[in-house]
């Protein structure tokens, strides 16, 4: 009589893949993503004085703010497809792909020519452009935390997975590291066009960030679903998503525009604010923000060394309790113009942010492997779009309508109170098992 063996653990099925090469694979597509986005939003004066007609500043930085947002319109429709492909030919496939998309919309942005040059056709280039970002982004996030905590050893999940979200706080590092170089560099030209070079060289990571991802295995989950049960491949993950995990859809989309809004608040938008309420300049807000994304990365580590050990579900609450009570006062600091203020300041949003980010592996651990990739690239992608990629623009619009620096901060917390009992919801999913 033949007897099936148990599953192989996590840990036990990725012995042939070095633990570095897959944390480097998870990570580097991610550090794109963002390495590219935040150019785009601390490129957004200099964009706007060379794709939109000149002569009025804020209209330009309006536009520019718009491009930025139309960006998150093709990231749910990217979710469908990478989650697609994620969920039926595997998570490095699907990784693969968004990571030569992303580069090459990188690149051309640094290529096209301005208003000048061709006229409505310089916005129109970006806008596609940002479009193809926006599509190839949709799979990028999600499924790279997916590719992480499926290699990982089951007590270490939200290590891995802190690796994937310190990559998106080192993407915005690095970028504004070269936005700063090339800013010394180019000095007065900068505007000019020494702000196209950081953009080639997020076309060039990609390329990196591919050669990467194609020399790791598939993940030990994904691999084991084909073997063991090949039937559970849904033929249309998404339908089986919407009949039998709606509810987990509705709370992850609350999660995600609680995080979406916070995160693209800061950096889309926290650049602009610290130099109209701070009266900062360019290169002070380059590197204050800098600053504060360093400190992050330690911190979301030692929270993902809290979260293996204690639980998820607490820092979750803690992070929904802080976007709700803190945000206000954080950008009330920013607005007194003073230096250790605004650094206090910047710092508890990050808290808020980072508390939030450790969220994020219990999202992935509510779905059985069938539908994980899919199940959180849908609500991640949906709710960044609405919340996420507009986060720029209405808070520049908030300010100009209502003439008060502090509406982005009430907006953000009334979002994060009208989820609140949602995010509660969410239970506690240290020790549960990927392989299912």
């Amino acid at each position: 009589m033949n007897q099936s063996a148990p599953p192989p653990t996590v840990a036990a099925t990725t012995a042939k893949t070095s633990r570095r090469a897959v944390m480097l694979a998870s990570s580097i597509g991610n550090f794109v993503e963002w390495f590219d986005f935040t150019l785009y939003g601390y490129a957004a004066a200099a964009i706007a004085a060379t794709f939109f007609p000149s002569g009025d500043h804020i209209a330009g930085l309006i536009g520019a703010f718009a491009v930025y947002g139309v960006a998150f319109v093709a990231r749910p429709l990217g979710a469908v497809v990478f989650g697609r492909i994620g969920d039926r030919r595997g998570r490095r496939t699907a990784l693969g792909t968004s990571v030569v998309l992303m580069g090459a919309a990188t690149a051309a942005i640094g290529l096209i020519p301005g208003w000048a040059q061709i006229g409505v056709a310089a916005p129109i280039l970006l806008l596609f452009c940002r479009l193809v970002q926006g599509f190839s982004a949709g799979g990028e996030y999600t499924g790279a935390m997916a590719f992480s905590i499926e290699h990982a050893p089951d007590d270490r999940r939200a290590w891995y997975s802190a690796l994937v979200g310190a990559s998106t706080w080192l993407g915005t590092i690095g970028a504004t590291g070269v936005m700063l170089a090339f800013q010394a560099i180019t000095g007065d030209g900068f505007t000019g066009g020494g702000w196209r070079w950081p953009f080639l060289i997020g076309g060039l990571l990609a390329v990196v960030g591919l050669v990467l991802r194609m020399r790791v295995d598939e993940t030990p989950a994904f691999k084991a679903m084909q073997a063991n049960a090949p039937a559970q491949q849904p033929a249309r993950p998404f339908r089986e998503l919407l009949r039998g995990h709606w509810r987990t859809l509705l709370t992850l989309f609350a999660y995600f525009a609680v995080l979406g809004l916070f995160t693209h608040s800061f950096l889309g938008y926290m650049p602009t604010y610290l130099a109209q309420a701070g009266g900062f300049s360019a290169s002070a807000v380059l590197w204050l923000v800098t600053i504060a994304n360093v400190v992050s990365v330690p911190a979301g580590f030692a929270l993902a060394v809290l979260a293996d050990r204690h639980g998820r579900r607490i820092q979750l609450r803690l992070g929904a309790v802080a976007a709700i009570v803190l945000v206000i006062p954080a950008y009330l600091l920013v607005g007194t113009g003073n230096l250790v203020a605004v650094v206090a300041a910047l710092l508890i949003l990050l808290l808020a942010v980072t508390l939030l980010s450790t969220g994020a592996i219990s999202v992935l651990e509510l779905y059985p492997t069938n539908v994980r990739f899919s199940g959180t690239a849908l609500p991640y992608n949906v709710a960044y779009a609405i919340f996420g990629g507009t986060a720029p623009l209405v808070s520049q619009l908030l300010v100009d309508g209502t003439g008060s620096l502090v509406a982005p901060a009430i907006y953000a917390s009334v979002v994060a109170l009208i989820a609140l009992p949602l995010l509660l919801r969410i239970p506690e999913t240290r020790g549960t098992s990927l392989l299912r």
